[in-house]
């Protein structure tokens, strides 16, 4: 009882981190655009050539944003290696959820596709928190707490991972000043230093 207590604590402290990621990367799909329009008026009101530079410092600028893009695939590989044995959950889900399951009027259809679409892409991205959040809104049996809470713990951290990697963006920094102009300059100032060392 005190493992699926634990599972219980875990699975909610997914699902707070989950919400606190999918909120930043709502704000960098404008925050991205807002970066760049401000960089490129900063540098032309400041005489600063971003042509000349990104010519001269090419590989740099290729290495720095490649960078992040490695580390983020290597500590993917590495979760990969710590897989959640899916098979017994899967099977229940497939006999719940699959489209197959039930008939085409049945009110619920649609719910349990989207679930049964979910929890499949869940597996065969090894997010076990997502699998893990689908079985726990549907009361699914689960059992061995011990090896779920050690995929969850593992999930956390790699979401805890995504969701600093996104706040050290310059994007992210940038709108974390909101409308403080000399914060602004600053983050940029930082991005031109980062990139061009200057």
């Amino acid at each position: 009882m005190k493992k699926k207590f634990k599972f219980k604590q875990l699975l909610n402290e997914y699902r707070s981190y989950f919400y606190e990621l999918q909120y930043i990367d709502e704000v960098l799909k404008d925050g991205n655009e807002e970066f760049e329009i401000y960089y490129r008026r900063y540098c032309a009101d400041n005489d600063i050539d971003i042509v000349g530079l990104n010519k001269t410092h090419a590989t740099r600028v290729e290495q720095a944003f490649s960078n992040s893009t490695t580390l983020a695939e290597s500590v993917k590989k590495k979760m990969r290696e710590n897989e959640f044995d899916s098979k017994h959950l899967f099977r229940q889900m497939a006999r719940k959820f699959h489209p197959d399951a039930l008939s085409i009027d049945d009110p619920r259809k649609e719910e349990y596709e989207d679930a049964f679409k979910k929890a499949v892409n869940a597996i065969d991205e090894g997010r076990w928190g997502e699998l893990f959040d689908v079985a726990d809104r549907y009361n699914l049996d689960l059992d061995n707490y011990e090896e779920i809470n050690k995929s969850l713990r593992l999930d956390i951290g790699r979401i805890k991972g995504d969701i600093k990697h996104r706040q050290d963006s310059y994007a992210w920094l940038l709108h974390q000043c909101n409308d403080n102009i000399a914060c602004k300059e600053n983050v940029v100032k930082k991005f031109l230093k980062h990139l061009f060392n200057i």
